[in-house]
C-alpha cells in the first residue's frame, strides 16, 4: 500500500492500493447546524467504482479500532504486546 499523501495536522490521509485510492478527511459541517464528519472514500478505477461513507467521530473511532483489531490478530504491532482475543 503506497502512502500518498498523510498531514497530521491537517488529518488526511491518502494512500494506494493498486490502481485504488483511499482517502480518510475530516469534513467541516455541510450547513449550519449540522455537525462536521470523517469522510471515508474508495476510488476502484479498474471496478469503475466509488465509494463514500461520511462517518460521525463516534462511528470514525469504532472503525479505527475494528481495523486496528483486525490488523493485531493477523500482526501484532508489537512483540511485546498480544492482540486481544473477542470472547463471546
Amino acid at each position: 500500500m503506497a502512502l500518498v499523501h498523510h498531514d497530521p495536522r491537517d488529518g488526511i490521509l491518502i494512500t494506494k492500493i493498486g490502481q485504488a485510492e483511499i482517502t480518510v478527511r475530516p469534513e467541516p459541517p455541510a450547513s449550519t447546524g449540522a455537525a462536521p464528519v470523517v469522510l471515508l472514500r474508495v476510488d476502484a478505477p479498474m471496478l469503475d467504482s466509488l465509494a463514500a461513507a461520511y462517518l460521525d467521530p463516534d462511528e470514525a473511532r469504532s472503525l479505527a479500532r475494528a481495523l486496528l483489531q483486525a490488523a493485531d490478530q493477523l500482526r501484532p504491532a508489537s512483540p511485546w504486546r498480544t492482540p486481544e482475543r473477542p470472547t463471546g
